[in-house]
């Protein structure tokens, strides 16, 4: 339960959400990644920015409609990383699938003109409503529209009838962005253990569980972690740009700073529910996590994946071979959405997950509690 001793906590995760939507390459982000730096140097007394130049993306206004029988407006989000139009239309083709994360696999349809030119792509979602993804599709310069779930049986019938759709799209590519991690470490160990989590968010949200949580949760880790011995140098790692293909992991991990890690704990999302999805590899360290988790005192339903899916900072470690697990409350009902907002009851979640990360580095012989 979250009780008193969390104040500190709450105050961190209200503060990053004030800064409202927060995607890679903003200002907000910006401003997020010198308020992070601060709190965690009062922490570690040893915070800094470490920043790495890449392509940012950014989105201006957009709009989707049907034309003809019966107009009217899609509700849709652009692809992160869209291409833009000055406006479009032409009828409905279907294009095969789109792969987002290598996890789903979603309907994908084109707006074709009289001529079988693609003008503009619209993926149907096949788990929920409309929100932002990442486009992992390669760099387009057509717009790649998203729409919700409860379309699909009407885009395969319009497909079929060969209906007519519009629309522009605005987007911008920004070279040379700022991709700033947060940094701060506690104890001098020749090998670390990272516990990390990003802070940036989609455009389309303030992102309070994904991942303000998370991050609050991280520095509320950082602060108690002060009161446990370990061999292992502690780093506590805030990363920006995850929703943008895992930027700042993927700077670090291409840096090779981190290839002294010996396991990475990585926070992403604290939603509302008891259900908690552990994502993590190798098989041998997964059976040792499960193991930890299930004598956790805490009251949880657990769902485990291994190897772990690539959605999320884990997976640059990962891939270097390096132990990885993710923890998250997930909350599909508000991921990516503008209804992610502040919420007292997400409070109880994130004191269990503070509890819970504490419990399972003890338990895996990483950290040892003082006294």
């Amino acid at each position: 339960m979250y009780d008193e001793t969390y104040e500190e906590m709450k105050e961190n995760w209200k503060r990053i959400l004030d800064l409202g939507p927060k995607p890679f390459g903003s200002e907000a982000l910006s401003e997020c990644s010198h308020y992070l730096e601060q709190t965690l140097h009062e922490i570690t007394g040893n915070a800094c920015r470490d920043i790495y130049k890449r392509r940012a993306w950014s989105a201006g206004k957009w709009k989707l409609e049907i034309t003809g029988h019966g107009e009217h407006i899609l509700e849709s989000y652009l692809f992160l990383g869209s291409g833009a139009s000055a406006g479009f239309e032409g009828r409905l083709r279907y294009a095969g699938h789109n792969r987002v994360w290598d996890m789903y696999v979603w309907d994908r349809y084109s707006v074709v003109d009289e001529n079988e030119t693609i003008l503009a792509y619209i993926t149907v979602r096949g788990n929920g409503e409309a929100i932002p993804q990442m486009l992992f599709t390669g760099d387009s310069e057509l717009p790649h529209f998203i729409v919700g779930a409860d379309e699909a049986d009407f885009f395969a019938q319009a497909c079929e009838k060969g209906l007519r759709f519009r629309g522009f799209a605005e987007s911008e590519w920004k070279e040379n962005a700022d991709c700033i991690d947060v940094v701060g470490t506690i104890g001098d160990g020749s090998r670390k253990v990272i516990v990390c989590g990003h802070y940036d968010t989609v455009y389309s949200t303030p992102g309070a569980y994904d991942n303000a949580a998370g991050a609050a949760v991280v520095l509320e880790l950082a602060r108690r972690l002060r009161n446990y011995d370990s061999e292992f140098a502690i780093q506590i790692l805030l990363t920006d740009g995850e929703e943008f293909g895992l930027q700042g992991s993927k700077a670090r991990c291409e840096s090779g700073k981190d290839d002294d890690a010996v396991f990475v704990l990585n926070i992403d999302g604290v939603g509302r529910d008891n259900v908690l999805e552990v994502w993590s590899g190798p098989e041998p360290v997964e059976r040792k996590i499960r193991q930890c988790l299930s004598n956790s005192p805490e009251s949880f339903q657990a769902i485990y994946k291994c190897p772990p899916p690539p959605g999320s900072d884990h997976a640059p470690y990962f891939d270097k071979g390096i132990p990885v697990c993710m923890l998250t409350f997930n909350d599909q009902g508000i991921l990516h959405s503008p209804k992610d907002i502040y919420e007292e009851c997400k409070l109880d979640n994130m004191a269990v997950m503070v509890r819970l990360s504490l419990d399972l580095l003890e338990r895996m012989n990483m950290i040892q509690k003082r006294g």
